[in-house]
């Protein structure tokens, strides 16, 4: 506690010691002592605990906002050369005023928000994903001749339902788009952030991380399981059977894929928001880009791999052969989840 107390002491060593600003250092040496004490609950070593309070408080222009002292710091901040109670410079030379604060009120409404409509995105993904099923199910199975239709109705009837799925999808996306609207400056990065509030959202961002991880370790075991259905009825099948019933084992392959974004993408909700209400001021944006990046990826992962196997059947005329495509692509989408939760634990490590 005395490297914090002397990191105080630094803090507001530039500034004269006004009533006001004495009351804003104890007030935050008492918020500081309470974060120390917390990390130290849970587990950290007391060098640690302090690491991690300083660099969650941050500077005191930071801090300035939510501690009501910005009148206070303005003279010191201008410069040895600027006397108290000296003008300012004014635009375009003088910084401009900080975004407010984001409030603990704010804060909950906006997780509560990302609780209720990440399901909802986590379906919509799921949708896209399983999108192509029909058109597989249904060019193979008319091509093969299990089924007694003619195999460009059998396409054009699998098209017009894939249409149909990718419509409720873009649907719930935007839905949930406007359910999140009231809290565009936040997910814009625009706000200041708040001692109080960080830790609230590191907490709830630690309580929910045991169900994060055995979610994700679920969802990859499903990825990687998902081949399954292709390579049994690629090995285990006569040719015959094969060529007429593959689109039937790559729609289930793709219906596990969309299974373990089911299981994942709700349980990110969480650490999403702690994410975005820790980032310094203009970063939150740009972290909010990299949230759901495997459901992102899907959204356009799978739909590629469609048209290259159909570009494959069709136009090379190979459905004995093309199916191919989905296990490759399967133990590569497999693989590129696992590497981004590497590269995301591996960036956690660090900022810890």
């Amino acid at each position: 506690m005395n490297v914090i107390t002397a990191y105080l002491e630094t803090m507001f060593g530039a500034y004269s010691p006004t009533a006001r600003l004495l009351e804003a250092k104890a007030e935050l040496h008492t918020m500081m002592e309470d974060a120390y004490h917390g990390y130290v609950d849970q587990g950290l070593s007391e060098n640690e605990a302090v690491g991690r309070v300083i660099t969650e408080f941050g500077n005191l222009d930071e801090l300035a906002p939510q501690l009501g002292i910005s009148a206070e710091i303005a003279p010191a901040a201008g410069g040895p050369g600027v006397a108290a109670g000296a003008t300012m410079p004014s635009a375009p030379h003088a910084r401009a005023a900080a975004p407010a604060p984001v409030t603990q009120e704010e804060a909950e409404a906006f997780a509560e928000a990302r609780r209720r409509s990440e399901p909802r995105v986590a379906l919509a993904v799921a949708l896209l994903v399983m999108s192509p099923m029909p058109l597989i199910a249904l060019a193979t199975l008319t091509g093969g001749g299990a089924i007694a239709l003619d195999q460009q109705v059998g396409v054009m009837i699998g098209l017009g339902a894939l249409l149909a799925i990718v419509t409720v999808a873009v649907m719930m996306m935007v839905r949930r788009g406007q359910l999140l609207e009231p809290f565009a400056r936040l997910t814009a990065g625009e706000f200041t952030r708040s001692p109080g509030v960080d830790r609230w959202a590191r907490q709830l961002a630690a309580e929910a991380s045991p169900r994060r991880t055995t979610a994700l370790q679920i969802a990859i075991g499903l990825w990687i399981l998902a081949v399954t259905p292709v390579l049994a009825m690629s090995l285990l099948a006569p040719p015959e059977v094969t060529q007429a019933w593959i689109g039937v084992a790559v729609a289930a392959m793709l219906a596990i894929v969309a299974t373990g974004l089911l299981v994942f993408l709700p349980s990110n909700w969480a650490a999403s928001v702690a994410e975005t209400l820790t980032q310094a001021e203009g970063v939150a944006a740009a972290s909010d880009d990299r949230r759901g990046i495997v459901g992102v990826i899907s959204a356009f992962y799978w739909p590629l791999v469609v048209v290259v196997f159909l570009g494959w059947s069709f136009i090379g005329g190979d459905w004995g052969r093309s199916w191919i495509v989905w296990p490759i692509a399967a133990v590569l989408f497999a693989a590129i989840s696992s590497g981004l939760h590497a590269v995301e634990r591996y960036r956690a490590n660090r900022a810890g």
